[in-house]
């Protein structure tokens, strides 16, 4: 997201973008994102600082750590940011955002509260169905 700091305006800009995620340079594994993300920036300046509230929204596909069934759901984030400006500069956000979606996305993921994950012996999932192992 490219904010042109001289088109910033005495009241603020409201800015909205799309950014496809292969765009954000994510090298993790685990965040799928299923669409592009939605972007919606409220954009003021004050002096030689800009002052951004950020919110994300996009649908991702998540795997459960437990029974490693696919599931999608919706990845919203708001974060507030507050850099030093020059008049005729070019601010991208794109760093910004990136970091707080890696720092955001849940670390342990499941598809629902009372997921019963995979049997250790056999693999079966035993949200679907017992498995064959003597227990």
């Amino acid at each position: 997201m490219k904010i042109y700091v001289d088109k910033i305006p005495e009241g603020g800009i409201e800015l909205t973008e799309k950014i496809y995620p292969e765009a954000l340079l994510i090298d993790t594994e685990g965040i799928i994102f299923v669409k592009p993300v939605d972007i919606k920036a409220n954009i003021l300046k004050a002096g030689a600082e800009m002052f951004a509230d950020i919110a994300l929204e996009a649908p991702v596909e998540y795997t459960c750590n437990k029974c490693l069934s696919k599931f999608e759901g919706v990845f919203k984030k708001k974060f507030n940011l507050i850099r030093e400006v020059k008049p005729a500069e070019i601010v991208e956000l794109d760093d910004e955002i990136r970091q707080e979606i890696i720092l955001d996305y849940p670390m342990k993921i499941v598809c629902k509260v009372e997921c019963k994950g995979l049997c250790p012996n056999c693999g079966q999932n035993l949200n679907t169905g017992e498995c064959d192992c003597s227990k």
